[in-house]
C-alpha cells in the first residue's frame, strides 16, 4: 500500500504512518512525504484551515497520482471571543476518488503566545518564543509543553488520522 504525506515535516509523515499502521495492521505500508502547497497563508485561521488541508490533498493527488492513499494535515488557530483555540484538520483520499476528513481535538493556546501571533508570529514560531525552543512544530510541538509532556503533536494529530481513516475503511458505512 503506497500513501504519499502532503508534507515533508517529520511528525506528518509519523502520524500518517502511525494511523495507516493501526488500521491496516496486516498490510504492507509504504509511506512517503512530498512537499506540497496550501494555497493559504503560512498561519492559516478559521475556514483556511480546512481550505489548506485539501488545497495540499489536490496538490499531492495531482503530482503522485500513482498512490494508494493520499493524506494531507493541516493546523490552524480559530477565533473565539478574544481568545485563539488550535486545532488541525487531516483529509485522506484513496484511490477509488473517496474521501474523508476529522479534527483533532481543540486546545487554547495562551493569552502570551496569542499576543506573539497578533503580532504576525506563526504559530510554531510564537510557541518557540514562550517555551524558549527551536523548530518545535517538526517536535513535540507547542502541545507537548502545554500538557507537560503528556500528548505531543504526533500522538494530538493521530486519533484524526484514525478516525478519517477508518471512515474511508468501511466507507460502505458512510453512504
Amino acid at each position: 500500500m503506497k500513501v504519499i504525506v502532503a508534507s515533508t515535516n517529520p511528525v506528518k509523515i509519523e502520524v500518517a504512518k502511525q494511523a495507516f499502521e493501526q488500521v491496516f495492521p496486516n498490510e504492507r505500508i509504504e509511506v512517503m512525504g512530498a512537499k506540497s502547497h496550501s494555497g493559504v497563508p503560512d498561519q492559516p485561521f478559521d475556514d483556511e484551515t480546512l481550505l489548506g488541508a485539501e488545497n495540499r490533498l489536490k496538490d499531492i493527488q495531482t503530482t503522485y497520482p500513482d498512490a494508494d492513499y493520499w493524506i494531507a494535515q493541516e493546523g490552524g488557530l480559530h477565533n473565539e471571543g478574544s481568545s485563539f483555540y488550535n486545532r488541525a484538520w487531516i483529509i485522506i483520499s484513496d484511490k477509488d476518488g473517496a474521501k474523508s476528513k476529522a479534527s483533532t481535538a481543540n486546545f487554547y493556546i495562551p493569552k502570551t503566545i496569542a499576543e506573539y501571533v497578533r503580532q504576525g508570529d506563526e504559530l510554531s514560531v510564537a510557541s518557540d518564543k514562550f517555551f524558549n525552543t527551536e523548530n518545535s512544530k517538526q517536535k513535540s510541538g507547542g502541545i507537548a509543553f502545554l500538557t507537560d509532556g503528556l500528548i505531543n503533536r504526533t500522538s494530538y494529530y493521530v486519533q484524526a488520522a484514525i478516525i478519517a481513516l477508518s471512515q474511508l475503511k468501511h466507507k460502505d458505512w458512510y453512504i
